[in-house]
């Protein structure tokens, strides 16, 4: 939904963009197609929060895995890198994002959401044909 007097998102993710046909009015959130429903807030060990995209949950083996992009500059991570975390917990209250340390484990959990990702792509595109 349209308001003209807001210029940006009303999430405050400062993009710009509106599909409606109101020259210059940016949608609402829940019409919004900048992501920005998709940020999430993670405390890291040193106690700094930072913004990340959550870029989806799998199941892998049986456990289910968080993959985040950083929407912001955070220190040790470079733009582009992906931080993965196993899920743990029965719903959203008890959820608990824990750190995976198996190499071996991010590695195939990474190429997990690689191929389920292109699987999507792909499927996206066979649908615009």
């Amino acid at each position: 939904m349209c308001d003209e007097n807001k210029k940006e998102c009303t999430c405050g993710c400062g993009e710009h963009d509106c599909d409606c046909e109101h020259e210059g009015h940016v949608c609402d959130h829940e019409d919004c197609d900048c992501g920005c429903e998709d940020i999430v807030t993670l405390t890291m060990d040193n106690g700094k929060s930072y913004d990340f995209y959550s870029d989806g949950t799998i199941e892998y083996k049986g456990k289910y895995y968080c993959a985040f992009e950083p929407a912001e500059e955070v220190e040790g991570l470079d733009e582009g890198d992906v931080v993965i975390f196993e899920l743990s917990g029965d719903d959203e209250e008890t959820a608990e994002l824990i750190p995976v340390e198996d190499e071996a484990i991010l590695d195939a959990v990474f190429e997990e959401f690689c191929r389920i990702f292109e699987e999507e792509e792909m499927a996206e595109e066979a649908e615009e044909k």
